[in-house]
């Protein structure tokens, strides 16, 4: 189970980055700062990228292991 957890915490960690971001891309648009708005939504998109990547592979690994779907915390 320690998977799971250092997965919930890096999956939550990263969906905070995220919505972090996209306030941060949100305001960088509404300002006129384009380049900043470009890098603002580029980390968005990738930590939910990464997020949903890291959740779904160890729910996938754990249904190979035939565990039930996990508790993440």
């Amino acid at each position: 189970m320690k998977l799971n957890t250092f997965t919930g915490w890096v999956g939550y960690g990263l969906a905070l980055l995220a919505v972090t971001s996209m306030g941060l891309f949100l305001v960088a648009v509404g300002s006129g700062y384009d380049a900043l708005a470009v890098l603002a939504g580029s980390v968005c998109v990738v930590a939910l990228a990464g997020a949903m990547g890291l959740v779904g592979g160890v729910v996938k690994h754990d249904h190979r292991l035939h565990r039930t779907t996990p508790r993440l915390l």
